[in-house]
């Protein structure tokens, strides 16, 4: 385990080329440090930043920016000393060297949020965001990851916790007095406020999702029949060739998929083989996975040369509840219709191609609405399965309750129920 009590450094930017690197030191002899770095015989003003020449054995390192900050208001709790140097990994290195001959150990992964839980500044929820945070892939998984560490899912969490002790205070309560006095009115409304509290956390489980189910995901898929210009859309709307575009039918045969922000939501963007009868195994397997991707798929770009509305009729169940989009491709070549609700665009001449986006960013829009609805919170594993056994002790005490009529029964078990959900949000 962490020794808190240990001086330590680690560089907190991504090593490489860069403009700058901020390396970040915690413990109780940061303000020694900063003496010695500087040379100086004056400590540093919390929360200013110093522009200071960084000297070793009278050998320039570097200047840099100092910013202190004075525990316990600081992130860990302790002193803290974040070093804004120059960029690059020659520079940050000797500092870091140097650091770490004043006495300074190189912080192991994860030891800052440790030091602030430790002192109170988060709690296991928070410190869990900011991983969560680090690992994002996009940017919904980052907003609530972020809405964690601000505590929006700890008070949640605080709310049915607080509402779970008031019954226990109650019920020890009334067992310190005359148990003559509890009747099977007292129990039935005891079960009455437990079922409440399990609708809270059942509601607050069904409005989280876990990363891993990808929900924040967004895909679009280009489908259509074979040489309809899907790849060469595909190619254009991600502004290189990703995808091998020939006169051939058939050319792709495989889903192709790309990353592409739209709105400041990273997208995937699939393209697909052409919908049609397979005669060999290769070409049924790309279709297999064609309609796999449809499926998967938040919005179908349906794609043809002369009538995507037309044509889409003819795969109607495969499309059955999608949410469509239109686009009829290669008008360069004079084969617009003024069919309504359907775009026209031209790989080779980028017409139509802004349209496109702004109904693709119409649509996204719309459905991170609905997402935002019914999806609240970002949790891990380990936080659903709290939650979920919350529950389930809950459900337990209410059965228990009915069963037996024994508060002191009862209060034991819900005392549990209520600890082990408690060790979420502790700090």
């Amino acid at each position: 385990m962490y020794n808190i009590q240990d001086n330590i450094v680690a560089l907190s930017t991504v090593p490489g080329k860069s403009a700058l690197n901020v390396v970040r030191c915690s413990g109780p002899g940061v303000v020694c440090l900063y003496e010695d770095l500087t040379q100086s015989d004056k400590s540093p003003s919390p929360n200013y930043a110093h522009l200071k020449t960084i000297y070793y054995k009278k050998e320039i390192i570097d200047e840099v920016m100092l910013t202190f900050f004075a525990g316990p208001k600081s992130f860990t709790g302790q002193d803290m000393l974040e070093l804004s140097t120059h960029g690059g990994i020659v520079v940050v290195k000797k500092i870091i060297s140097l650091i770490e001959n004043f006495g300074f150990r190189q912080a192991m992964p994860g030891e800052y949020s440790y030091r602030a839980f430790i002192h109170g500044k988060i709690d296991l929820i928070q410190a869990e965001s900011i991983a969560s945070i680090v690992d994002s892939g996009n940017n919904l998984d980052v907003l609530y990851s972020l809405n964690n560490l601000k505590g929006g899912l700890s008070k949640a969490i605080k709310t049915i916790l607080s509402k779970t002790e008031n019954i226990i205070t109650h019920i020890e309560h009334e067992l310190d007095f005359d148990e003559g006095e509890i009747d099977f009115v007292a129990l039935k409304e005891y079960e009455k406020q437990l079922n409440k509290i399990i609708d809270l956390a059942n509601d607050i489980n069904a409005k989280s999702y876990l990363a891993q189910e990808n929900k924040s995901n967004f895909n679009i898929c280009l489908a259509g029949r074979t040489n309809a210009g899907k790849s060469s859309l595909f190619n254009c709307l991600l502004g290189y060739d990703r995808s091998i575009v020939t006169k051939q039918e058939g050319t792709t045969r495989d889903t192709v998929e790309a990353e592409l922000v739209i709105n400041d939501i990273n997208v995937t963007l699939v393209d697909t083989a052409g919908i049609r009868k397979a005669t060999n195994l290769v070409e049924k397997e790309g279709v297999s996975r064609t309609c796999a991707a449809i499926k998967d798929a938040d919005i179908v770009v349906f794609v043809d040369e002369k009538n995507p509305r037309t044509e889409s009729k003819k795969h109607s169940s495969l499309l059955k509840n999608k949410n469509l989009l239109f686009v009829q491709s290669k008008a360069d070549l004079g084969n617009t219709s003024q069919t309504k609700k359907t775009l026209q665009t031209s790989s080779t001449t980028k017409a139509g191609i802004d349209s496109l986006f702004t109904e693709l960013s119409t649509k996204i829009d719309k459905h991170l609405s609905v997402f935002k609805k019914t999806n609240l919170f970002l949790v891990n594993g380990r936080q659903r399965a709290s939650l979920t056994a919350f529950v389930l002790g809950l459900q337990y005490c209410v059965k228990i309750s009915k069963k037996t009529k024994d508060l002191v029964l009862l209060v034991s078990i819900l005392q549990k129920t209520y600890e082990d959900l408690s060790s979420l949000v502790q700090n």
